[in-house]
């Protein structure tokens, strides 16, 4: 039992003793940063731009390192080609539809007269064709998901078909991902 004693009373001094320590461990980083202030200097244009290109390279090796890792492109001036550019460029400009007249949806969604921004929500169960003002959303219409592309020439399309004298309109949807189609009733003026 004594032994037992002994032993705890060695890890708790121990103990005291380094916590003890870390106590003017962290103080000193206080002392340092007081210093820094008291001695500042200018930095010159030429030391920001060692900095500056120093990062530089450092994001460039990560990005090469990147690249080994997923493995060296069958074609490496794939990516220089113009067809390769309009690929990347896709996802970041989507098709503009000018609606000339008032369109409600199935779920009584008005789609007034105007140039929207138009893309596509698909989730497993059910697909949405949305129309965007600026960053708002103006109506989200559910869509049917179609194998027909409508013998469009672009990959990113979107189109208001209509038959004369009738009060229906089909829009036609397309990217990458999917071809939607969904009917929408027009309000008479």
């Amino acid at each position: 039992m004594i032994r037992l004693f002994i032993f705890f009373s060695i890890i708790l001094f121990a103990q005291s003793a380094v916590l003890a320590d870390d106590a003017d461990f962290w103080d000193e980083p206080v002392k340092i940063d007081a210093a820094a202030k008291s001695q500042e200097k200018a930095v010159t244009d030429q030391e920001f731009n060692k900095v500056l290109n120093f990062f530089k390279s450092k994001q460039k090796k990560k990005e090469e390192k990147q690249k080994k890792k997923m493995g060296a492109p069958a074609n490496p001036d794939i990516e220089n080609q113009p067809d390769m550019k309009i690929l990347n460029n896709l996802y970041d400009s989507y098709p503009t539809l000018m609606v000339p007249v008032t369109l409600v949806t199935v779920d009584n969604q008005e789609i007034p007269p105007g140039y929207y921004r138009v893309m596509s929500v698909k989730k497993p169960e059910e697909c949405f064709i949305n129309f965007y003002q600026g960053n708002s959303l103006i109506a989200k219409v559910k869509a049917l998901e179609t194998k027909n592309d409508y013998n469009q020439k672009t990959l990113n399309y979107v189109k208001l078909l209509t038959e004369d004298g009738s009060s229906r309109a089909k829009i036609i949807y397309g990217d990458l991902d999917c071809n939607l189609e969904t009917t929408v009733k027009i309000t008479q003026p």
